[in-house]
């Protein structure tokens, strides 16, 4: 490590020091972050005369400065960052200067550090500009300076996880103008989502967890660091949890250039299987955790639930990913792996559509496997304290749910959602393997998918009003759905309607053939892949005989002429 951190001081990235160069050229960056600065601090000295016109106290008016100005940079940082990284690959390939940087023999890995280190660097400036501004809230009081600074590093990180953002999008573009124009979309669009997410309502939440952390507040991250108490919950939701929500997103967007910077006969795959092998265990852990310490059973259920669903989203999201890889190495990678003296478990890691799939499917399947086992575990273990007439189910039901049903709640979702990943991840695999290109392989399984999820639900509705039935029966033809599932848990709160009606075990019937379908399509796309490597070596072997055939011929022309000369002085 220390190696590295020398060879960077001494030997710093080409592509680094040269976008350095090129913006120590303009003239109008010290401009830019003049305005910048001067902007922000009007709108600071604003909001405080207007603040001190109401007779507000300092220290109220010090909080509201601290979450006007980190909101701002939170915004400015969502805009700049991805926009600055937006240009840095588009850039090079629109003005035809990317072949030049491939021929410097810079690895992917080298060109995405150079890129990102250059683009961070910009978007740094602009936070140490208006590092003064931000120390005018600590001024008036309300916040520490130890807030002050934690609140400065994480906007140094967002902006890195902003960069990594927009250089993963340049890196798929070809046009500086489409790279600048998606990145700004995605940026407008996923940016106050976050923000209102994980800022404004999860601030509820934490203020509901420790009342010193203020609600309502959505730069209250900073704040629960020195105000929450220290034990086990503030290990969990201060330290573990941030850092899961920081480096798996950074990870994947690194590997994802990469992956994009990379030719199509080199490996591509190695990078971002590491990341799906080595956080997948985390997120499931994340997902099992809220399900597994919530106080009531009711909340352990719901937990679980949202737990388990937000880890099929992401297995269901990586099995889409890897749709690119295709059905084995290439002869390069081959060779690459022959020079290395490379070992089995680097070529499982490597290019190869079956080897993928069966990574995706048996690490989705244990994850979900493994969340509701934790959940069920837990809840079995440490049973909360049983719902009263005051709860919710007095007036939503007369009918209270025991310890049972909630195990029973549980277990059929998680016995839902995991046989339909196998579907899902061998629906993408059998159409990758017929020869479909990546996109199209995910716009038809994509389509297939959600006609799998909305279909049914719409034929139930057609047949209940056109029978105009009040029973259950026709809900049993929206089965197949896997929205279906919810159908499934919410049956155990209200089991007084339609008591005939077999929802639990047509809705496992459905599950087990999703899974026995999706175990088909597996195979099958096994088969198509192994075919398709065989005939492409076929092709090789034969393209490599004729060849030698007219190397053979060559040498045997060659041979010819110099027999001849070398025969006539023995017979003069």
């Amino acid at each position: 490590m220390a190696s590295r951190v020398m060879r960077m001081f001494h030997e710093p990235n080409a592509i680094w020091m040269r976008e350095m160069r090129q913006s120590a050229r303009l003239g109008r960056t010290p401009w830019i972050l003049f305005a910048l600065s001067l902007t922000i601090s009007l709108l600071m000295c604003s909001i405080g005369g207007i603040a001190a016109t109401d007779n507000a106290s300092p220290a109220s008016l010090g909080g509201a400065l601290f979450q006007t100005f980190f909101s701002i940079g939170a915004f400015v940082v969502m805009i700049i960052g991805p926009t600055a990284a937006a240009n840095g690959i588009a850039s090079e390939r629109e003005g035809r200067t990317w072949e030049a940087v491939l021929l410097t023999g810079l690895s992917p890995k080298d060109i995405a550090r150079g890129k990102f280190v250059a683009a961070y660097t910009s978007i740094a400036m602009h936070i140490v500009v208006l590092a003064p501004v931000g120390a005018l809230p600590f001024l008036f009081g309300g916040v520490t300076p130890v807030e002050v600074i934690v609140a400065f590093a994480f906007l140094f990180v967002f902006a890195a996880l902003a960069v990594a953002f927009g250089l993963a999008v340049s890196s798929l573009m070809s046009s500086l103008r489409g790279a600048i124009v998606v990145t700004l979309m995605l940026a407008i669009c996923i940016g106050p989502v976050l923000y209102l997410l994980f800022g404004y309502s999860l601030s509820f939440g934490v203020h509901k967890l420790w009342s010193d952390v203020p609600e309502a507040f959505p730069v209250w991250l900073p704040l629960a660091y020195t105000r929450a108490p220290f034990g086990l919950e503030y290990l969990l939701l201060l330290v573990a949890v941030p850092l899961l929500l920081i480096l798996v997103p950074a990870w994947f967007l690194y590997e994802v250039t990469v992956a994009n910077l990379t030719g199509e006969t080199d490996d591509r795959s190695s990078g971002l299987k590491r990341w799906f092998f080595a956080c997948t265990p985390l997120i499931a852990l994340a997902c099992a955790l809220p399900g597994a310490v919530a106080l009531t059973e009711e909340e352990r259920v719901r937990w679980s639930v949202t737990g388990e669903t937000v880890f099929a989203a992401y297995v269901g999201f990586c099995a889409i990913l890897f749709a690119f890889d295709p059905a084995g190495p290439s002869r390069r990678v081959l060779v690459h792996w022959r020079r290395m003296n490379a070992g089995v478990l680097r070529r499982f890691f490597g290019p190869g559509l079956p080897k993928t799939a069966s990574l995706v499917v048996l690490m989705g399947f244990l994850g979900l496997l493994g969340i509701t086992a934790i959940d069920l575990f837990m809840l079995y273990v440490q049973p909360a304290a049983s719902p009263t007439a005051s709860t919710t189910w007095s007036y939503a039901s007369p009918y209270t749910p025991t310890r049972s049903d909630r195990l029973a709640q549980i277990f059929v979702f998680g016995a839902y959602c995991a046989p339909y990943f196998v579907f899902t991840a061998g629906l993408i695999a059998y159409f990758r393997s017929r020869g479909h290109t990546p996109w199209v392989t995910r716009l038809v399984a994509g389509a297939i998918l959600f006609l799998a999820g909305a279909a049914p639900w719409v034929v139930a509705a057609i047949g209940g009003v056109v029978t105009s039935s009040h029973d259950d029966t026709w809900l049993l033809v929206a089965a197949p759905s896997p929205f279906f599932a919810y159908a499934m848990v919410g049956r155990f709160d209200h089991p007084g309607t339609g008591d005939d009606t077999p929802i639990i075990q047509v809705g496992l019937a459905c599950a087990m053939m999703w899974g026995l379908i999706g175990l088909i399509f597996l195979v099958i796309a096994g088969r198509k892949c192994a075919r398709a490597v065989r005939e492409q070596n076929a092709i090789y072997a034969q393209t490599e005989a004729a060849l030698q055939a007219e190397d053979d011929v060559r040498a045997a022309a060659a041979i010819g002429p110099s027999s001849l000369a070398s025969a006539s002085p023995g017979a003069t």
